[in-house]
């Protein structure tokens, strides 16, 4: 299906976590067709009532008049073949779109009240037992292992980094159900600083937007100078760097709050190593996402409350873990 043309819309709730799996998923796609993309931000008018009606006229048979209503975008001036979308901000959106146009519309992730008939496929990490769902084994990343390994040559060579044994520890925040104390912080950075001692490496470091300020210096403050080679401290500057680090690191280390940087780990095709040690626990569907991440081999646990215990781990490549999902749903588009 190589030589088949395919115009893909990507909206964007603008939340990176989101807009990043649209992104992975229309790259990947492009194993398959041949794909021109384009992207689309997208705000909602009157969230609290948009996020209440939108719904029942995506479920009804709106179509760009409802779209308008609820939200505001610059949309293109032709057709697409494909709308593709994540976030919950986004599905009504994607339906009202695509009945418009009359194309095909894929959406990642939890719909919200958007019935999954007007999706041609939603696709998700845990079976929805509905008729369109695609199970995804994991969610799709704009990031390439051979991009990901130049970037962090340059990085390593930038930072006077080169041949030293490097670990990642990306660090999300409060969220999926587990919330941090900065106590919490205060381990993990005892907890890195105890593995860099024993197995003679050092970190790199990334918080991010839902780390918190707070969180952030109860980390800085407990991790040994000595133990990080470097740290982006998202609250202090925001530096985009955490591909560029995914790719100069050995291993890979990331809280379990959020599943876009686990999958982003993952797609890395490196070891990868889910760090538990927050205060409550996600629900059910993402417990059993997790769990089957472990099961492909993709990742091992670790917990900040434990030693950790150096285990070799020889995942499977990304494209292995993606293919099953895609070729589904290249299958779908191309009989429409």
């Amino acid at each position: 299906m190589r030589d088949t043309c395919l115009s893909a819309l990507i909206l964007s709730d603008g939340l990176p976590g989101h807009v990043n799996q649209s992104r992975g998923l229309v790259r990947w796609l492009g194993e398959r067709f041949e794909v021109q993309s384009t992207e689309a931000a997208l705000a909602l008018r009157a969230k609290p009532l948009a996020r209440w009606l939108a719904p029942a006229f995506a479920n009804g048979d709106g179509g760009l008049r409802a779209f308008r209503a609820f939200h505001r975008s610059e949309l293109p001036t032709t057709a697409p073949d494909l709308i593709v979308s994540a976030g919950g901000n986004t599905a009504s959106a994607n339906v009202l779109l695509a009945r418009h146009w009359r194309c095909a519309n894929v959406f990642l992730g939890s719909k919200r009240r958007v019935d999954a008939s007007g999706f041609t496929a939603h696709m998700t990490l845990e079976p929805t037992g509905e008729a369109n769902n695609i199970v995804m084994n994991i969610a799709p990343s704009p990031l390439l292992p051979a991009g990901m390994a130049a970037a962090g040559q340059r990085f390593a060579a930038e930072h006077g980094l080169d041949g030293e044994m490097l670990w990642l520890m990306a660090c999300g925040g409060n969220g999926a159900g587990i919330a941090y104390r900065a106590a919490d912080w205060r381990r993990l950075g005892a907890w890195m600083n105890d593995i860099a001692a024993r197995y003679g490496i050092r970190w790199l470091v990334s918080t991010s937007r839902r780390t918190g300020a707070a969180a952030e210096a109860a980390l800085r403050d407990a991790l040994a100078p000595a133990s990080v080679a470097y740290a982006v401290w998202w609250h202090t500057r925001q530096e985009r760097l955490l591909g560029a680090m995914m790719g100069a690191a050995q291993r890979l280390f990331v809280t379990t709050d959020s599943m876009a940087m686990i999958c982003e780990c993952i797609a890395s095709g490196k070891a990868v190593a889910l760090v538990t040690g927050g205060r409550g626990q996600p629900n059910q569907r993402y417990r059993d996402a997790l769990a089957k991440f472990e099961r492909l081999g993709a990742c091992q646990a670790a917990s900040m409350d434990a030693p950790y215990e150096l285990r070799p781990l020889t995942p499977p490549p990304p494209e292995t873990l993606m293919a099953p999902a895609l070729d589904e749903l290249a299958a779908k588009i191309a009989s429409r």
